[in-house]
């Protein structure tokens, strides 16, 4: 096998997790409440500034909460639609969001990032309106590792948050998190998927439809 070859074969290979990670909310296997209330609500306009998802490891917090990301910022190949609960693959904001490279959209792992300080920085952004999408959203995974300063620090924020921004929470562990946060997000419990379905009966941890 020659280099070329060799470089051509790892660049083309993708793990499973990343292979069949759901692209909309059509795609999300288990999850019916979440679909159904999500959808509901973006037709009706009722947007929260704050959403909380909850789950054991691996069910599609983060995917669930870059597919929601993609879905409030929907503005269709024209740039002159509304945000949708439908497939967002022809949007260039949502293609963006996607693959980790939108501005607009900014992740943290509070595993990682757990004091004040990283909190403070992160709120110093919220006064800031997007720069190309509707909304401003920050998805913050392992969120119950925040400090106990830290938690203080973003509650004030959550109550009077601005309206171009929107929180996206992911937890494994929803008791660790302070009730004066919980009260202030859209909560939604994800679940395990049943046994896999004949189109993914190779994948072990299938709880997503293959893409396309």
């Amino acid at each position: 096998m020659t280099e070329e070859t060799a470089q051509s074969g790892a660049a083309a290979y993708r793990v499973l997790a990343r292979k069949y990670r759901p692209q909309a909310f059509s795609d999300l296997i288990g999850q019916e409440a979440l679909v159904r209330t999500l959808t509901n609500a973006i037709e009706g306009n009722r947007i929260a500034q704050a959403y909380i998802l909850t789950g054991v490891r691996g069910v599609g917090k983060t995917t669930t909460a870059r597919i929601l990301a993609r879905a409030l910022n929907y503005r269709g190949p024209e740039g002159d639609k509304g945000p949708t609960a439908g497939p967002t693959g022809d949007c260039s904001i949502c293609q963006a969001i996607a693959e980790d490279r939108h501005i607009d959209v900014i992740e943290m792992d509070a595993a990682s990032r757990t004091g004040v300080g990283d909190i403070r920085e992160l709120i110093e952004g919220v006064r800031y309106r997007p720069v190309e999408a509707r909304y401003k959203v920050y998805i913050i995974d392992e969120v119950h590792m925040l400090s106990t300063s830290a938690f203080n620090a973003l509650l004030k924020t959550l109550e009077e948050p601005p309206p171009h921004v929107v929180f996206i929470f992911a937890t494994t562990e929803i008791r660790k998190v302070p009730v004066t946060v919980l009260s202030r997000c859209q909560r939604f419990d994800l679940r395990r998927g049943g046994p896999p379905t004949a189109a993914c009966a190779t994948v072990s941890r299938c709880w997503t439809k293959p893409s396309p």
